[in-house]
């Protein structure tokens, strides 16, 4: 939530309050944010595709999910109806998963990213509406389900969506998070003789300062292309795969 400031002012003998918006204290750009997580993302399938040893291409790519993360959030906040809402992001996921399984060689039992974004929005729901069997039951499936992120995505959704008014414990929260998040992924990085080791989802973190960035002015994409994305940048990387081998 976005709060009011208070203003008086004093004219001809009457005293007038005005309410002003505040700035927000954090990134409530979501078509800035979800701008630079799209080109992001599709960086990170062009490594996986194309140039899957190249690992600067996959570096750039652990921003995305962040900022998807972020978008729900910020949108769920702001949704005229988190029916619609969620019912969007289902049928997106449906709409994806062929573009999802061809390109980047999943299987059907995998799903994509939209699953994970889906069951954050639930989640938010639920607690939103003090519903907590609906967190619950989204934060189940993400063990009975296998999905892109899975588990630690829904729960990227959850912990954004807590710290999104609070920038010190937005930077807090989600730094330690990444290093948590990034413990399982493989070494990219060594340092003093191998005392210390950067893990690849760990630079996740680097989404940080976008999300730290206190833009209230709004960049608006039309929703459908924003969503269309996902699976037409799939479509076209999956075409231009077959065309080259």
């Amino acid at each position: 939530m976005l709060y009011t400031a208070i203003s008086m002012s004093h004219q001809g003998g009457t005293l007038f309050l005005q309410t002003e918006p505040l700035a927000p204290r954090t990134n409530y750009n979501t078509g800035l944010t979800g701008l630079i997580a799209v080109i992001c993302m599709i960086i990170d399938h062009v490594g996986v595709i194309f140039f899957p040893t190249l690992t600067l291409l996959r570096v750039i790519g652990r921003i995305a999910l962040p900022l998807f993360a972020w978008g729900i959030a910020i949108g769920a906040e702001h949704t005229r109806s988190m029916e619609r809402y969620a019912f969007r992001l289902f049928i997106m996921m449906i709409i994806s998963q062929p573009f999802y399984m061809l390109a980047l060689m999943h299987p059907l039992s995998k799903l994509n990213i939209f699953a994970v974004l889906f069951l954050g929005l639930i989640a938010i729901w639920g607690i939103r509406e003090k519903k907590l069997y609906l967190a619950v039951l989204a934060l189940l499936l993400t063990h009975f389900v296998n999905m892109d992120y899975g588990l630690r995505g829904v729960l990227c959704v959850l912990l954004l969506y807590a710290t999104r008014n609070n920038p010190l414990a937005l930077a807090v929260c989600f730094s330690a998070y990444c290093v948590l998040w990034g413990d399982n992924s493989r070494v990219i990085l060594t340092l003093l003789d191998g005392h210390i080791r950067i893990r690849l989802q760990m630079m996740a973190i680097l989404a940080l300062p976008i999300l730290l960035w206190p833009s209230a002015r709004r960049i608006k994409l039309p929703r459908a292309l924003m969503y269309a994305m996902y699976p037409a940048h799939l479509g076209v990387l999956y075409a231009i795969k077959i065309i080259i081998e």
